[in-house]
């Protein structure tokens, strides 16, 4: 077979589910998470963070790039609380790039309750919104859900466990396996910042850090290929095919570093970044390989130079072109721009790097043991 004929084997047999199948699971777990939502609502106590009861479906499930064998479903939490103002790195350089801190305004009497409860010193900050402490309340308050979710789904089985900074739940029926992820979020514009701390070493407490989402803009963004790129585009394909090359990389190589050592949110922004790039016909059906091979040397070229640029966070491309704005904030556009892998160790940097140039070079039998 072609190398074409190879890619849409792979991609029927092993890379894409069907989209009646993933919307039946996708479904069922939105579901399971309002359940969750409308307990929390019962065990939540006054004047602790108020929690929305619709969540906010991310990810690739939602982005209509999910890759077989795993059922993940990715959801925000909005809360909502007495929020002062939201720093970033563009205001005050010890706020690390990536992420924000949440200034806490006074609510007397029952501040002191409330800033013990969710908020850390922050060092002449003033008190700061922990995401540690509001992870943990989230997670108590989620664990009390169970006895309601058995009894709204007979023949289930859900188990919580933390998988930083969501909170997985882990649902079974009959051997199969679908794990939902719920993470409390804080809306900035049309970003949200996530409980999820940065783990560097920093001038500030790393609880009191939150990580910047892009995430309903990223979903966008594929919402809009869907309108700017021809009919039966192949973006989407490329994508998914890549990210079944790496998350199954180490079946062939079990020390692999793609697998182990880059995120798939590296993949999903190459993709962006090439797309704005290049002209909407480059990404006609029958360009398939041609793009999946871009899309490598993207990854091999950023690698070498140790520098995948956010989409958003300091891209003032998207200041002189706004077909790509989706509505980001326009200050994160003049952020210094943000750099994916500045906490990747250059040794798992190289040893990726130099697994997709084998992989480059050597992808029809790439191919060919996937699909033995």
């Amino acid at each position: 077979m072609s190398t074409p004929q190879l890619l849409e084997v792979l991609y029927t047999r092993k890379v894409t589910f069907s989209d009646s199948e993933l919307l039946r699971y996708r479904e069922f777990a939105e579901q399971v998470v309002r359940t969750v939502l409308q307990e929390v609502q019962i065990h939540r106590r006054d004047g602790d963070p108020v929690i929305e009861t619709e969540p906010i479906g991310t990810g690739s499930s939602f982005e209509g790039v999910k890759v077989k064998p795993e059922l993940e479903f990715d959801f925000m939490v909005p809360i909502q609380t007495n929020v002062q103002q939201i720093v970033f790195c563009d205001t005050d350089p010890h706020v690390p790039s990536r992420f924000g801190i949440v200034k806490i305004g006074s609510q007397p009497p029952v501040q002191l309750q409330f800033n013990t409860k969710f908020c850390t010193d922050g060092r002449g900050y003033g008190f700061l919104l922990s995401a540690d402490k509001i992870r943990k309340w989230f997670q108590s308050l989620s664990d009390q859900a169970l006895p309601a979710l058995e009894k709204s789904f007979p023949g289930y089985t859900f188990r919580f466990q933390q998988h930083d900074p969501a909170r997985n739940l882990l649902v079974i029926k009959d051997g199969k396996e679908l794990n939902i992820d719920i993470v409390p979020a804080i809306a900035y514009g049309n970003a949200f910042l996530v409980a999820k701390q940065c783990s560097s070493e920093i001038n500030l407490p790393n609880e009191a850090t939150w990580r910047l989402s892009f995430s309903t803009s990223e979903r966008a963004f594929f919402e809009k290929m869907k309108r700017v790129l021809p009919c039966n585009s192949c973006h989407l394909k490329c994508l998914q095919i890549l990210k079944y090359l790496r998350e199954n990389d180490d079946q062939l190589r079990p020390s692999s570093h793609f697998t182990h050592g880059l995120r798939s949110y590296y993949l999903k922004t190459a993709l962006f970044h090439l797309v704005m790039e290049s002209s909407p016909q480059a990404w006609a059906a029958g360009c398939l390989e041609q793009r999946l091979r871009e899309m490598i040397k993207y990854l091999i070229d950023r690698l070498g130079e140790g520098n995948i640029p956010h989409i958003f966070l300091g891209n003032e491309r998207h200041l002189v072109n706004p077909q790509w704005r989706l509505d980001v904030p326009v200050k994160f556009f003049h952020h210094t721009e943000a750099n994916l892998l500045e906490y990747v160790s250059k040794t798992t940097m190289e040893q990726a790097r130099l697994r997709l140039v084998q992989i480059r070079d050597n992808l029809d039998g790439i191919l060919h043991q996937h699909l033995q």
